[in-house]
């Protein structure tokens, strides 16, 4: 049947359909409805527990309409006769969902009839499965008139005019309150400040929006860029502390940067750093950030990169930060803007590339960063570098969070092949060339999939994008030594690009590959001796033309400045940054090319002296690729010894790991060489913390052979050693890893478990997992295809669901695990409706860490769990279910909104923890609501700083102990009113969106106090 006919057979008489929908609701009580505050939709229908409506009732309206829109248009019935009872099944089951969602009366008139369907709809996803096409448009039809006359009902109610005033003022304050908040990062309309930010951040957006997309440039120069918004990756970080597991902290950039407000983020070469940087500038030029960085919205990003602000011997202050980077709207900026947005705590300072500035100047660097965090520390900072190039914690005190950006897991390097072929086929129109794009995909997909080594090159965005380029380009033909990569890559860009583009040379112009390859070696060189990312490009002409007169058939001495246009425009390998200046489009371009450079000049020993400087660790690694045997053996030898010289363990250990991670490149190499340059690494074995680890792991394959087993080993060296293979990777480590999964210490055989992003997902189930004693750890599963691997599990009590929501499927997949603790850390990109969970039976602990990403929070009413946590509540939630929870002992709320509490007493509940926002509403008496409570533990960050607290409403507890944490709070009443010997009330102060704990106790239980405390 045509779907407008059933549309229009749907639009049942009104005075047909209110009667039918008018028996769901209960009967109206009087007033607003604040005593059960605030009115979910629950309260309102009258199915449910000791309600009047049964399930057969719910069946029977739903009949009953699907019977009105037919008898609506009797001579064309809009379904046949043997689908309308299944037709009135899918309807009574998604009309039941009305009291699980988690909204009230006002909420839902809010939502408006349409969306509150796709919301019901949602719920029942499976409601349709079986109805033909004509049916399904009918019941969508059914469903809207439905939620319409519901709709119309709430706005009938004596209790809903006065519940959606109160509603409606509640939402005024918190609106007036943000827009407080606010008020200070938004310029006066109409000032100069205003325009000119506007200007500013159309800039940012314009400059910063698209992304360089290596490879994708070879036949169009107009691909090279690629939207951010489509191109960005969001990549893996790590926490960096001391002593901490790096897999143990994994958590997506939004993630990571939600919880700080100065952070420092390390990465190798390629590894995204700037590209994270870029995108998050544009983010606030747009003011698009995701709502887990809010705190970010409203911003002005200041990008800074080092190597250009750094070519002053002063750093620029506030004023200058636009010139300094050349930004061409400097001259234009009203005075003092840049102070003015700084200090109102709307600027957003990216420092990238402290590596790129030289070791004699990063304390001055340091200082300058300190400077600028003192006087704007409301203002958001993050400081990007190499992860050697400055110790651990170095801007601690200035309460920066520190964190590695991760290799790309597995999924990571899928995702990003995906999308670069996506970029690929955007520039194809020929039907036949699309498929051929498609036919690359696929194939190097397999081809990573299948070889180790290639894998774990393109496991950072760099070398993937190249990866994908020589692939598409040599027609699935992959190099797999990173040398040859590197070396396919400069043939592609300086001969096959503008072959392909059909660009005629220059007249006068000879430029074959090596003539230019002699001339870009020769710019990266002096960049690295100097110490610098960019030059001048009179500088560059100048060393060109050096060269050319060893170079006849190139071009004559005075034609330097049209070489090196050429060589700007053509090679893709150069750039123009700033009006004026040049660098590589990649430092690894400019450290292969160097290298090769330094080697051909023989200056081997120069090469081993920079060892103790990390921005020569990568062009010393690759100069051993590109030497011959003597050379090469000449170069290991003078690092082992200068390494064996030096009176600095940290120095030694930097010479003799540096020699060991350049073995990889050593093709051929005399066996004493080699052994030599083993022995050393051997007495750097095993590691015994997890910077060591990594620096290890940095010297690849090699010392997978090197490392003992775990017989020997102290738990810190062993659990220090599974981070190192993990690191590495691969099938032979794999197998190492198994060593490990039945030691005794539990810290060790969780750094085991931990491990599994960093392997293929089925090979790591069946050779660690398997085997793995798990009863005492916690298995993450943070991708689909571990998630596709539990079926090779025998048990997993402990779990955590990192990224990924908690779906119907997946509870299936979990019951023969005997799941006995759960948490779910779902992203906050997508909300999703809580399964039942009463399939676990098991389960006794299930943890929330994002409430707010959680549709039907009431579901977990059924939940048989004892210890329950909910983290992230939005504000307003209705958590009466938990009168529900009978076996419930244990319960933590955190919400940033307020003080989370039911409405309803909990007396099944023993301990509970409460981590809330102070406003200006008095603190709840809680007897009333826990009355079984034997412990509570508190912690109250106050909304408006040194706000006074009074705790006397916790008075009424008469027993258990009581924990209180203040952040934040001036003076404090109500003290002496609690039992000294049954409280601890201790005090902190916060330094932005993280926390800086300055503890102060108000109250201790036990006085004496040890020594130097």
């Amino acid at each position: 049947m045509d779907p407008a006919s059933i549309g229009t057979t749907a639009r049942v008489a009104s005075s047909v359909v209110r009667p039918i929908i008018a028996r769901l609701f209960v009967k109206e009580g009087r007033g607003a409805g604040l005593v059960d505050k605030p009115v979910r939709l629950s309260r309102w229908f009258g199915w449910g527990e000791k309600r009047s409506l049964s399930g057969l009732d719910m069946w029977k309206i739903a009949r009953e309409l699907v019977t009105a829109a037919v008898e609506a248009n009797p001579h064309e019935p809009p379904v046949a006769s043997d689908e309308r009872e299944a037709l009135a099944d899918a309807l009574a089951a998604t009309l039941g969902a009305l009291g699980e969602l988690d909204m009230d009366d006002a909420q839902a008139v809010r939502l408006g009839h349409e969306d509150l369907a796709r919301r019901l709809a949602a719920a029942r996803p499976d409601a349709t499965r079986d109805l033909s096409a004509d049916a399904v448009v009918l019941y969508g039809s059914l469903l809207d008139l439905s939620c319409l006359h519901i709709l119309h009902f709430f706005t009938q109610r004596s209790t809903f005019v006065a519940h959606a005033q109160v509603a409606q003022t509640r939402l005024l304050d918190e609106t007036l309150r943000l827009l407080d908040a606010l008020v200070d990062r938004i310029p006066r309309p109409g000032s100069a400040d205003e325009e000119f930010e506007t200007r500013y951040l159309a800039h940012i957006e314009r400059k910063y929006g698209k992304l360089n997309i290596f490879g994708l440039d070879l036949s169009d120069p107009g691909q090279a860029r690629w939207p951010l918004d489509t191109a960005y990756l969001n990549l893996e970080l790590a926490s960096h502390r001391v002593g901490g597991s790096p897999s143990a902290s994994r958590r997506r950039v939004e993630e990571a940067l939600a919880d700080c407000h100065r952070a420092v983020l390390r990465g190798l070469a390629g590894s995204g750093k700037t590209t994270l940087m870029q995108w998050l500038a544009v983010s606030a030029a747009q003011n698009s950030f995701p709502d887990e960085l809010a705190a970010l919205r409203g911003r002005v990003p200041f990008v800074l990169p080092l190597r250009a602000v750094a070519q002053d011997p002063a750093l620029p202050g506030p004023e200058q930060f636009l010139k300094a980077v050349g930004n061409i709207l400097h001259g234009l900026q009203p005075e003092h803007w840049a102070d003015r947005v700084l200090a109102s705590g709307r600027g957003m300072v990216l420092v990238d590339g402290v590596d790129e500035v030289s070791e004699s100047e990063r304390p001055v660097v340091r200082r300058w960063l300190l400077d600028l965090v003192d006087l704007y520390p409301q203002s958001f900072f993050l400081v990007t570098t190499r992860p050697s190039a400055v110790e651990t914690r170095w801007l601690d005190e200035l309460d920066f969070a520190e964190f590695n950006l991760l290799p790309m897991s597995r999924d990571d390097v899928d995702r990003f092949v995906h999308r670069w072929h996506d970029a690929a086929l955007t520039g194809v129109t020929e039907p036949e060339e699309r498929l051929a794009v498609e036919r690359c995909r696929e194939a190097l997909r397999g081809t990573l999939r299948q070889k180790h080594d290639l894998h774990r090159l393109a496991t950072n965005p760099l070398m993937c994008a190249l990866i994908c380029a020589l692939h598409r380009d040599r027609l699935t033909h992959l190099p797999e030594r990173r040398m040859e990569l590197y070396a396919a890559a400069l043939t592609m860009l300086l001969v096959r690009r503008d072959k392909e583009r059909e660009i005629p040379v220059p007249s006068g112009l000879a430029p074959t590959e090596e003539a230019q390859v002699q001339l870009l070696q020769r710019i990266a060189y002096w960049l690295i001796r100097n110490g610098r990312s960019e030059a001048a490009q009179n500088t560059a002409v100048r060393i060109i033309r050096e060269k050319l007169p060893a170079m006849p058939d190139l071009a004559s001495p005075d034609r330097a400045e049209d070489v090196f246009r050429y060589l700007l425009l053509r090679s893709g390998l150069l750039r123009e940054p700033s009006a004026g200046t040049v660098d590589f489009i990649h430092r690894t371009f400019q450290d292969y090319l160097g290298a090769k450079a330094a080697v051909e000049a023989e200056d081997l020993g120069l090469l081993a002296e920079f060892g103790r400087d990390d921005q020569w660790d990568d062009v010393i690694r690759l100069a051993i690729g590109h030497a011959r045997d003597g050379e090469r053996a000449r170069l290991l030898r003078a690092l082992v010894e200068l390494g064996d010289q030096t009176v600095d363990p940290q120095l030694r250990r930097r010479y003799h790991l540096l020699a060991a991670a350049a073995l990889e490149h050593a093709t051929t190499l005399d066996p004493a060489i080699r052994a030599m340059v083993t022995r050393r690494a051997s007495a750097l074995i095993p590691p015994a913390t997890p910077a060591d680890a990594e620096q290890l792991a940095g010297a690849g394959d090699i010392v997978l052979d090197l490392l003992p087993g775990p017989a020997d080993l102290t738990p810190e060296q062993a659990r220090a050693t599974v981070m190192t293979v993990a690191r590495i990777g691969g099938e032979a480590a794999l197998h190492r890893l198994a060593a490990f999964k039945r030691v005794a210490d539990r810290d060790v055989r969780q750094e085991v478990a931990l491990s599994w992003p960093c392997f293929d997902a089925r090979s790591f189930a069946e050779e660690v997992l398997s085997g793995l004693p798990v009863d005492d750890l916690v298995i993450q599963l943070s991708s689909h295809e571990q998630t596709a691997c539990l079926a090779l599990l025998d048990r997993a009590p402990h779990l955590a669901l990192r990224g990924q929501a908690l779906t119907g499927g997946l509870v299936d997949a979990l019951m023969p695990l005997k799941v006995h603790s759960l948490r779910v850390e779902a992203s906050g990109a997508v909300r999703f409706p809580l399964p039942s969970l009463a399939p676990l039976s098991g389960l006794s602990r299930l943890v929330l860490e994002a409430c707010d990403v959680v549709t039907n929070l009431a579901v977990l009413g059924e939940c048989r769990v004892a210890e329950l946590g909910l983290h992230r509540l939005p504000e307003g939630t209705d958590l009466s279910f938990l009168a529900r929870a009978a076996n419930l002992r244990s319960l933590s709320l955190s919400c940033d909104h307020g003080i989370a509490l039911p409405t309803v007493p909990l007396p099944q509940i023993g301990r509970l923890t409460l981590d809330c926002v102070l406003t200006d509403r008095p603190l709840a008496d809680l007897a009333p609501l826990f009355p079984g409570l034997t412990a509570l533990t508190l912690r109250l960050t106050c909304r408006n700083p040194q706000a006074d607290v009074d705790l006397s409403p916790l008075r009424t507890l008469r027993r258990g102990q009581i924990d209180i944490t203040l952040v934040d709070a001036g003076r404090v009443h109500g003290l002496d009113a609690l039992p000294a010997d049954r409280v601890e009330v201790r005090h902190e102060e916060s330094a932005g969106p993280r926390h800086r704990t300055r503890t102060g106790f108000l109250r201790r239980r036990r006085a004496p106090e040890t020594p130097g405390q």
